[in-house]
């Protein structure tokens, strides 16, 4: 039988039985654990909150994380988008989700590009801090796919174009976790 096994280069669990160690890039995590990630997608149901904020960024952050369910068999009926102004009201909205009992994780998506003043910082800084306070007290998978940087090219880069689409990823790490959060409730885990 397949166990579950530590990544060797990044020394967490990759949520995936597979039948001997290996080191596994968030691309290759897409390609080894598809079939993992496709029995996954078919049973469950995912939340994207997303900030209507830099929009034009955000959209293919969306439909990064949408075409990943949709190649690993997730439907549409599955996911829900809940829109929210800008990245600040990310979190109370995924604690929403979280609360309402209906979704097994919420993906948190938004685009904050600094500009020339401080404003930045307190966005960026409290999307974060809000996101990661919600994740720490759920019980499904709370996932940070809210863009911080320093130009509007470094955000285009990081949807879609030179450096992928992190909402790809991060619906790729919403469904890893899922299937981690679960294998954690088995009482025989962490499997030998």
């Amino acid at each position: 039988a397949a166990a579950m096994v530590c990544c060797s280069r990044t020394r967490t669990f990759c949520g995936a039985p597979v039948s001997r160690s290996r080191s596994c890039s968030s691309w290759e995590l897409a390609a080894c654990h598809s079939s993992t990630a496709a029995g996954l997608a078919q049973q469950t149901r995912i939340a994207i909150v997303a900030s209507r904020f830099n929009g034009f960024i955000v959209e293919r952050l969306v439909e990064g994380a949408l075409d990943v369910l949709r190649r690993v068999g997730g439907s549409a009926q599955h996911t829900t988008i809940v829109r929210c102004p800008g990245a600040f009201e990310i979190p109370p909205l995924a604690r929403r989700c979280v609360e309402s009992g209906r979704f097994d994780a919420v993906l948190c998506l938004g685009a904050v590009i600094r500009g020339a003043t401080p404003h930045f910082d307190y966005v960026a800084g409290e999307a974060a801090k809000g996101i990661a306070q919600v994740a720490m007290g759920s019980s499904i998978p709370v996932v940070f796919g809210v863009l911080t940087t320093e130009t509007i090219e470094q955000a285009v880069e990081r949807a879609g174009t030179k450096a992928g689409n992190k909402g790809a990823d991060a619906a790729l790490a919403a469904l890893e976790m899922i299937s981690l959060y679960r294998q954690m409730a088995d009482k025989a885990w962490p499997h030998d």
